[in-house]
């Protein structure tokens, strides 16, 4: 009874805290949470992620289009996989789009309590109970499910209900849970298929331990699931990209100038970022080990007590195993990269991309964190002596957790909330400011305007200054973004502008930024 009502309770802590980034502005901290929400939003209202053809997008030959999307022959796709948007569409067509805001935290909190489960099936309750609060409470996942229309939490909780219900098989109609397990796993290639070839080997080497003891019959529902779940993402890759195994990320390549600068990183290649170890190697230190101090010193002692107890049974070094092999992968496959989504490339945060794509790292290290907590409990010399040092462990851990998640750096939830504030009367002013048919050159504010208003980035790009005499001819045209010296100023309207036929003007400033109307004289 006590431990349900401190799960519970749990379970209600994440929830609350998950809520944090909710504001009636719907604004998102990036573009691709951004477009998620406009697409799951097309989708629940058409059953279509093509919009109409934008006549001026096809006349800038796909120039036209926030990031995280990509603009084909007039009309804005997206710009990554289809999984979430689809699926959370689905969703709303049922309840609304309201629902986009706290999908992934109640998604997650089923996953915990399956990652539990199979935890303590494999190991022991107290070890199970204690990896369901640190799955939630991690900070990496914590933060993640307050983003949720990022890919990533989502991806990890699908998986972690595809192996809970092949191996428990909670449901009564036992071979309904295979099927549902298989669907479960295509589900997740939906969401994210870039990670198809370790889940592959996954499978693979999963077979090899423990294909003699799973029935034919199993494992052809769970590949009929697995079929059904990728006939999904080819049909929806067909219908809106024109291939079935086109993504967005494929489909907009050409049109990416700049990966360092996108927040989205991914594609369909086996090494899409080449085989660098010692930067594999630093930014595993950064974000695996520097990030979350206090939980890797208890993932390294919990791996050795875990690999060391001779009443662990042989499944449990084949799970560790196979968890070691998939980290070792991620970490070279997205740690080769340098990945840069703040602008000041020096800082080490959870809103840095390592941190969501190596969320599979974090989550495979909260056993060894419960067996380290139930290790060190165990020196105690009574059951309350016991008990006490868990709580005690369990509410340091918990203090140093909601610390990285909420105040840790610039990019902390409370920080974040605070920036949505003031971002919400940014974009109401500039949206008064500024006519509905109007385009706003951005560098990285296509999230504050997008989708009220069509957007361009970057300001400082060829390509962008040459389509700027066009946009002019057709529609009021403005750029967003950090204030010019009067001596910049004056360069663009005496000398680069003016070649052009054009000038602009301030229209108003915002503490370190400005709204200017760029127009014919």
């Amino acid at each position: 009874m006590v431990s349900k009502i401190v799960m519970s309770s749990v379970a209600v802590i994440f929830f609350l805290g998950t809520l944090m980034l909710v504001n009636p502005s719907h604004l998102y901290v990036s573009p691709d949470e951004t477009a998620n929400a406009y697409f799951a939003n097309l989708f629940s209202q058409t059953g279509s992620f093509q919009g109409t053809v934008d006549a001026l997008a096809s006349v800038l030959d796909g120039g036209l289009h926030p990031r995280s999307s990509v603009s084909v022959e007039g009309v804005l796709l997206p710009g990554s996989f289809l999984g979430l948007p689809f699926l959370y569409g689905a969703i709303a067509t049922l309840v609304g789009s309201w629902v986009f805001w706290i999908l992934t935290p109640l998604i997650t909190i089923l996953a915990a309590l399956a990652w539990g489960r199979l935890v303590e099936k494999l190991t022991s309750p107290l070890i199970g109970k204690l990896s369901f609060g640190l799955f939630l409470l991690h900070p990496a996942v914590w933060y993640y499910s307050s983003r949720g229309l990022m890919h990533n939490v989502l991806f990890v909780d699908l998986l972690v209900l595809c192996v809970w219900l092949f191996l428990e098989r909670p449901i009564k109609q036992r071979l309904l849970n295979d099927l549902l397990s298989g669907l479960l796993l295509g589900l997740a290639l939906f969401v994210r298929t870039s990670e198809l070839y370790w889940i592959a080997g996954a499978v693979l080497l999963a077979g090899l331990f423990w294909l003699r003891q799973i029935p034919y019959r199993r494992i052809s529902l769970a590949f009929l699931g697995l079929l059904c779940g990728l006939t999904l993402l080819f049909v929806m890759n067909t219908l809106t990209y024109g291939s079935p195994l086109q993504t967005g990320y494929t489909i907009g390549a050409t049109q990416i100038q700049d990966l360092q600068s996108s927040d989205s990183l991914d594609a369909l290649t086996t090494l899409p970022f080449g085989f660098h170890p010692m930067n594999a190697w630093r930014h595993m230190l950064a974000y695996g080990v520097q990030m979350f101090w206090w939980l890797s010193a208890l993932t390294l002692l919990g791996f050795f007590i875990l690999c060391s107890q001779k009443h662990h049974r042989r499944s449990v070094r084949s799970s560790l195993l196979i968890a070691s092999l998939i980290s070792i992968w991620l970490v070279f496959m997205y740690g080769s990269w340098e990945i840069h989504d703040n602008p000041d490339p020096l800082q080490i945060t959870m809103a840095n991309s390592y941190v969501r794509y190596w969320l599979p790292l974090y989550l495979f290290s909260t056993p060894m964190i419960a067996a380290a907590i139930g290790w060190i409990s165990e020196r105690g010399r009574s059951r309350f002596a016991r008990g006490t040092i868990v709580t005690a462990l369990c509410l340091l851990v918990l203090g140093l957790n909601i610390h990285a998640t909420f105040l840790q750096g610039e990019d902390g939830l409370i920080t974040m909330r605070r920036q949505l504030q003031e971002s919400a009367a940014i974009q109401e002013s500039v949206l008064r400011l500024t006519p509905g048919d109007a385009v706003i050159i951005v560098d990285r504010a296509d999230k504050l305007f997008f989708p009220e208003r069509r957007v361009v980035y970057p300001l400082r790009d060829e390509a962008t200054y040459e389509a700027m005499p066009v946009l002019v001819s057709h529609v009021p045209l403005y750029y967003y973004g950090i204030t010019f010296p009067q001596t910049d100023l004056d360069y663009l309207n005496d000398s680069r502008l003016k070649r052009m036929g054009l000038q602009i003007e301030l229209i108003q400033t915002y503490d370190q930024e400005s709204l200017y109307h760029i127009f014919s004289p």
